[in-house]
Protein backbone atom coordinates (compact mmCIF):
# COMPACT_ATOMS: atom_id res chain seq x y z
CA UNK A 1 0.00 0.00 0.00
CA UNK A 2 3.04 2.57 0.78
CA UNK A 3 3.79 2.06 -2.89
CA UNK A 4 0.90 2.94 -4.19
CA UNK A 5 0.17 5.81 -2.07
CA UNK A 6 3.85 7.46 -2.56
CA UNK A 7 3.40 6.38 -6.44
CA UNK A 8 -0.07 8.31 -6.32
CA UNK A 9 1.34 11.02 -4.20
CA UNK A 10 3.83 11.08 -7.00
CA UNK A 11 1.47 11.09 -9.72
CA UNK A 12 -0.11 14.13 -8.75
CA UNK A 13 2.44 16.43 -7.95
CA UNK A 14 2.18 16.07 -3.85
CA UNK A 15 4.66 15.92 -1.60
CA UNK A 16 5.66 11.98 -0.90
CA UNK A 17 5.11 11.30 2.93
CA UNK A 18 7.52 9.38 4.58
CA UNK A 19 6.90 6.80 6.39
CA UNK A 20 9.78 5.80 8.12
CA UNK A 21 8.59 3.04 10.59
CA UNK A 22 7.35 1.09 7.22
CA UNK A 23 10.88 1.70 5.84
CA UNK A 24 12.25 0.32 8.82
CA UNK A 25 10.38 -2.90 9.02
CA UNK A 26 10.65 -3.50 5.22
CA UNK A 27 14.79 -3.84 5.97
CA UNK A 28 13.97 -6.24 8.85
CA UNK A 29 11.79 -8.13 6.58
CA UNK A 30 14.53 -8.36 3.96
CA UNK A 31 16.98 -9.09 6.68
CA UNK A 32 14.95 -11.56 8.27
CA UNK A 33 13.62 -13.13 4.74
CA UNK A 34 17.47 -13.63 3.86
CA UNK A 35 18.09 -15.34 7.89
CA UNK A 36 15.94 -17.61 7.49
CA UNK A 37 16.28 -18.87 4.11
CA UNK A 38 20.42 -19.67 5.15
CA UNK A 39 18.71 -21.43 8.24
CA UNK A 40 16.19 -23.70 6.64
CA UNK A 41 19.00 -24.62 4.46
CA UNK A 42 21.34 -25.43 6.94
CA UNK A 43 18.55 -27.17 9.19
CA UNK A 44 17.55 -28.90 5.95
CA UNK A 45 21.07 -30.38 5.33
CA UNK A 46 21.94 -31.34 8.51
CA UNK A 47 18.94 -33.01 8.77
CA UNK A 48 19.37 -34.78 5.43
CA UNK A 49 23.10 -35.62 7.22
CA UNK A 50 21.19 -38.14 9.41
CA UNK A 51 19.40 -40.53 7.06
CA UNK A 52 22.82 -40.89 4.73
CA UNK A 53 23.82 -45.04 4.85
CA UNK A 54 26.81 -44.91 7.17
CA UNK A 55 28.70 -46.44 3.92
CA UNK A 56 27.81 -43.54 1.66
CA UNK A 57 29.14 -41.06 3.81
CA UNK A 58 31.03 -38.72 2.20
CA UNK A 59 32.90 -35.80 5.01
CA UNK A 60 34.72 -34.05 2.49
CA UNK A 61 31.39 -33.09 0.69
CA UNK A 62 29.59 -32.12 4.38
CA UNK A 63 32.25 -30.31 5.19
CA UNK A 64 32.69 -28.10 2.14
CA UNK A 65 29.17 -27.60 2.75
CA UNK A 66 29.50 -26.47 6.15
CA UNK A 67 32.13 -24.21 5.28
CA UNK A 68 30.07 -22.54 2.24
CA UNK A 69 27.30 -22.28 5.35
CA UNK A 70 29.60 -20.64 7.46
CA UNK A 71 31.21 -18.21 4.63
CA UNK A 72 27.05 -17.57 4.15
CA UNK A 73 26.63 -16.79 7.74
CA UNK A 74 29.76 -14.76 8.12
CA UNK A 75 28.58 -12.60 5.20
CA UNK A 76 25.15 -11.79 6.97
CA UNK A 77 24.91 -7.67 8.01
CA UNK A 78 26.45 -7.41 11.22
CA UNK A 79 23.08 -5.90 12.50
CA UNK A 80 21.89 -9.58 13.00
CA UNK A 81 24.64 -10.89 14.57
CA UNK A 82 23.14 -10.59 18.05
CA UNK A 83 19.69 -11.79 17.14
CA UNK A 84 18.58 -15.20 18.78
CA UNK A 85 17.48 -16.46 15.76
CA UNK A 86 21.38 -15.82 14.08
CA UNK A 87 22.61 -17.57 17.35
CA UNK A 88 20.92 -20.44 16.74
CA UNK A 89 21.88 -20.79 13.13
CA UNK A 90 25.52 -20.82 13.92
CA UNK A 91 25.38 -22.74 17.22
CA UNK A 92 23.83 -25.44 14.72
CA UNK A 93 26.61 -24.84 12.56
CA UNK A 94 29.50 -24.66 14.93
CA UNK A 95 27.76 -27.98 16.34
CA UNK A 96 27.60 -30.35 13.40
CA UNK A 97 30.85 -29.06 12.31
CA UNK A 98 32.41 -30.11 15.69
CA UNK A 99 31.24 -33.31 14.80
CA UNK A 100 33.32 -33.77 11.74
CA UNK A 101 37.01 -34.84 12.45
CA UNK A 102 35.38 -37.75 14.73
CA UNK A 103 33.34 -38.92 11.30
CA UNK A 104 35.76 -38.04 9.16
CA UNK A 105 38.10 -40.77 11.67
CA UNK A 106 35.45 -43.25 12.22
CA UNK A 107 34.57 -43.22 8.33
CA UNK A 108 38.32 -44.57 7.79
CA UNK A 109 38.12 -47.36 5.52
CA UNK A 110 41.13 -48.75 8.27
CA UNK A 111 38.98 -49.25 10.57
CA UNK A 112 38.11 -52.87 10.92
CA UNK A 113 35.30 -54.67 13.52
CA UNK A 114 38.08 -54.85 16.23
CA UNK A 115 38.07 -51.26 16.19
CA UNK A 116 34.53 -51.08 16.18
CA UNK A 117 34.20 -53.95 18.72
CA UNK A 118 36.48 -51.36 21.05
CA UNK A 119 34.39 -48.32 20.35
CA UNK A 120 31.07 -49.85 20.95
CA UNK A 121 32.34 -50.75 24.50
CA UNK A 122 33.96 -47.64 25.54
CA UNK A 123 30.35 -45.84 24.24
CA UNK A 124 28.16 -48.65 25.66
CA UNK A 125 26.50 -48.78 22.55
CA UNK A 126 26.36 -51.38 19.29
CA UNK A 127 27.43 -49.90 16.11
CA UNK A 128 26.34 -52.52 13.16
CA UNK A 129 28.26 -50.72 10.35
CA UNK A 130 27.78 -53.89 8.05
CA UNK A 131 24.29 -53.30 8.07
CA UNK A 132 22.76 -51.50 5.04
CA UNK A 133 20.82 -49.96 6.53
CA UNK A 134 23.01 -47.93 9.35
CA UNK A 135 22.72 -44.63 8.87
CA UNK A 136 24.92 -41.54 10.44
CA UNK A 137 22.30 -41.28 12.96
CA UNK A 138 22.77 -44.67 14.30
Amino acid sequence: RYESYSGGEALFGLPVTEYPDIQRIKKQLTLLQKLYSLYNDVINSVQGYYDIIWNEVDIDAINAELVDFQNRCRKLPKAMREWAAFLELKKTIDDFNECCPLLEAMSNKALIQRHWDQLSQLCGVQFDVQNEAFLLRN
